[in-house]
C-alpha cells in the first residue's frame, strides 16, 4: 500500500503547486503588484515594533504624569475652548466644534480641572505614534517606524500638541488616519479603506478647517502617480467626499443662525481685508520660525529628502505620496507669508507626513552610509530632545546651569502665573463688594476673560448659566462671547475691568456705560519673584 500511495502522493503535491504556481501568475497578470515603496533593510521584525510600542507607552504616561503634576496652568485658548464646552453647540464663532466636545468629555471623566482639559493631549499624541509606528513597519519596515516616533517625539511642535489640548493635536490625528486609509484605498483599490477615509477626513474637519487642503492632497497624488488615476473611475473617492461633506452641515448650520460669522472671522484673519503687499518680513520669520520647532537638523533632512525625492529618476509612489501628502499645506502657508502673517502651528498637519517621508528616504540608504547617517540622527535627538526638556521645565533646566531664567525669556510664559492673575483681581473685589453691591468682570480680551472664569473659584461655579465674567461689548461679533448673555441686565451693580493692554484712561465704552469709572493702576503679576504679566484695574460703579 505504502508502494502505490508514495507515488501518488508525489504526483498530486506536484499538481498542486503547479496550479498554484498557474493561479499566481494569473492573479499577477489581473493584478500587478504595486512598485515597491522602498527597500525594506528592516523588514517587519517585531523586535523593532515592541520597542516602539514600549517607547509610546513610556511617553504617554510621562506626559500624562507631568500634567497631573501640574507644572503648568491653561493656555487662554484653553481655557477659552473650555467655556465653550460648557455651552454645547453646533459651531462656535472661530472654530467647528470637536475641540469643545473633546473638552467636554476629558473633564466629564476628569473633573473641571487642568488635568480634565488636556487628558486627550497625550493621548491622541500616541494614538498618532501607534498608527504611523504601524504604517510605516508595513510599507517600509519596523525600524523605519520606530525612528519616526522617537524622531516625532523629540520635535519641538510636536511635544507641545502632545502637552497643550488645542485643535491642533486632533487636526493632526484626523490628517493621519485619513491619509494612511487613502494610500491603502489606493493601493489595494478598496472601497471600505475610501469610506474610513472620508470619515476621518470628515472628524478632521470638525476639528480645523484645514483639513480641506487634504482634498488638494488625493488631487496632487493623482497628477504626479498616473498609476493612481483609475480610482478615479471607481465610486470610493466620491463617496469619501460626501461622506466628509456630512461634517459642513453642521458648521453651515450654526453660521446661517449666526450671519455667517465664521466666513467673515476667516477672511479677516486670512488678511483679505486688507491690500496684497509682499512682505519679506513674515517670510523670513516664518522659515526661521518653522526651522527652530521643526528640530534644525532634522528640517535639514527633511528638505533634503523632499527635494531627492522629486529629483529621482526612478518615481517612488510612495514617496509620492507622503510628499503630496505634507507639501501642499506647507507650501501654501509658506508662500501666503508674503501677503499676510502665517502663524506657525498653521502647517501642523503637513508635520508627520513629511517626517515619515524623511524618513522612509533615508531608509534604505542606512547601510550605504551609516556613519554621516548615524552622526546626523544622534545630533537631531539631542537637540530635540534638549529642546523638548527645556519647554517642559526651563526654570529646572536654567537652575541647574546656576542661571536665573528671566520671566520674557521663559517658554511658559503664556502657561503661568494666571492663577495668580485671578488670586489679584479676586482680592479687589472682594473689597468693591464691601460697598454693599454685586460685583462682576470685564476683561478686555476673550482670552482675560475666560482666564478669569477658569481660575476665579466664584466665577468658575456660575458657568455656564450665571456667567461672572463677561467679554466688552462689541457692535459685530469679534468672539464667542458675543453670542451668549452679557452684562447689560446687571443694570446698577459694580464691574471691575482688567486689561492686559495698559489704558492712559478709562475705555470709552466704560465711561458711557457706568456712572463712575476709578483706575486702580497697574497690578504685576508675579511667580517665584518675577513678573510675568502686567495688568491695569478699574473700578466701575453703578452700571446704567
Amino acid at each position: 500500500m505504502q508502494f502505490i500511495l508514495n507515488p501518488l502522493l508525489s504526483r498530486a503535491g506536484k499538481l498542486f503547486q503547479l496550479s498554484q504556481a498557474g493561479r499566481n501568475d494569473r492573479a499577477a497578470k489581473a493584478h500587478p503588484p504595486e512598485p515597491a515603496a522602498v527597500a525594506s533593510p528592516g523588514g517587519t521584525d517585531t523586535r523593532w515594533l515592541k520597542r516602539g510600542y514600549i517607547f509610546i507607552l513610556v511617553f504617554l504616561a510621562v506626559r500624562l504624569a507631568y500634567l497631573a503634576a501640574g507644572r503648568i496652568e491653561l493656555s487662554e485658548d484653553e481655557a477659552y475652548q473650555w467655556v465653550w464646552s460648557k455651552h454645547p453647540a453646533l459651531s462656535y464663532y472661530s472654530k467647528p466644534p470637536m475641540i469643545a466636545y473633546t473638552q467636554f468629555l476629558g473633564t466629564a471623566l476628569w473633573g473641571d480641572n487642568q488635568f480634565g482639559i488636556r487628558f486627550f493631549s497625550p493621548v491622541i499624541a500616541a494614538l498618532i505614534l501607534f498608527l504611523m509606528l504601524r504604517f510605516l513597519a508595513r510599507e517600509v519596515s519596523a525600524r523605519a517606524g520606530f525612528w519616526l516616533v522617537v524622531i516625532l517625539s523629540v520635535t519641538p511642535m510636536m511635544a507641545v500638541g502632545a502637552t497643550l489640548l488645542t485643535i491642533d493635536p486632533l487636526s493632526v490625528l484626523f490628517w493621519t488616519a485619513s491619509s494612511i486609509c487613502s494610500w491603502r484605498a489606493v493601493q489595494k483599490d478598496s472601497f471600505r479603506s475610501w469610506c474610513w477615509a472620508g470619515l476621518w477626513l470628515g472628524f478632521g474637519f470638525f476639528s480645523k478647517y484645514t483639513a480641506l487642503f487634504q482634498l488638494l492632497s488625493w488631487a496632487l497624488f493623482f497628477v504626479v502617480w498616473p498609476a493612481s488615476r483609475n480610482q478615479l473611475r471607481r465610486p470610493g473617492p466620491y463617496v469619501a467626499l460626501m461622506i466628509a461633506a456630512l461634517f459642513t452641515v453642521p458648521v453651515l448650520i450654526w453660521n446661517y443662525q449666526h450671519g455667517w460669522a465664521t466666513m467673515e472671522h476667516l477672511y479677516s484673519r486670512s488678511g483679505l481685508d486688507k491690500a496684497w503687499e509682499i512682505n519679506w518680513r513674515y517670510f523670513l520669520e516664518f522659515v526661521g520660525g518653522e526651522w527652530g520647532i521643526l528640530n534644525p537638523v532634522f528640517s535639514v533632512g527633511l528638505v533634503w529628502a523632499a527635494i531627492a525625492c522629486w529629483r529621482s529618476k526612478e518615481k517612488n509612489p510612495f514617496l509620492l505620496y507622503l510628499f503630496s501628502t505634507g507639501a501642499p499645506v506647507f507650501i501654501f502657508y509658506l508662500l501666503y507669508n508674503f501677503r499676510s502673517r502665517v502663524q506657525l502651528n498653521w502647517i501642523a498637519p503637513s508635520v508627520v507626513p513629511l517626517f515619515a517621508l524623511m524618513v522612509a528616504y533615508f531608509e534604505p540608504r542606512w547601510e550605504q552610509h551609516r556613519r554621516r547617517l548615524k552622526g546626523w540622527l544622534i545630533a537631531g535627538l539631542v537637540v530635540g530632545g534638549l529642546a523638548v526638556v527645556v519647554m517642559h521645565e526651563p526654570v529646572e533646566v536654567a537652575r541647574i546651569i546656576g542661571w536665573r531664567l528671566p520671566a520674557s525669556l521663559n517658554p511658559l510664559r503664556r502657561v503661568t502665573a494666571w492663577s495668580e492673575m485671578a488670586r489679584m483681581v479676586g482680592a479687589e473685589r472682594e473689597k468693591l463688594l464691601a460697598e454693599g453691591k454685586p460685583v462682576f468682570l470685564i476683561g478686555e480680551h476673550y482670552g482675560t476673560t475666560a482666564q478669569l472664569t477658569f481660575y476665579l473659584p466664584e466665577a468658575k461655579r456660575g458657568v455656564p448659566d450665571q456667567p461672572l465674567a463677561y467679554a466688552p461689548p462689541t457692535e459685530t461679533p469679534d468672539n464667542q462671547f458675543f453670542f451668549w448673555p452679557g452684562y447689560e441686565k446687571r443694570k446698577g451693580e459694580n464691574a471691575l475691568f482688567v486689561t492686559q493692554v495698559i489704558e492712559s484712561q478709562a475705555p470709552v465704552f466704560l465711561v458711557k456705560e457706568f456712572d463712575s469709572v476709578t483706575d486702580l493702576g497697574l497690578h504685576d503679576v508675579c511667580y517665584n519673584g518675577q513678573v510675568y504679566r502686567r495688568v491695569q484695574i478699574f473700578v466701575c460703579r453703578n452700571l446704567r
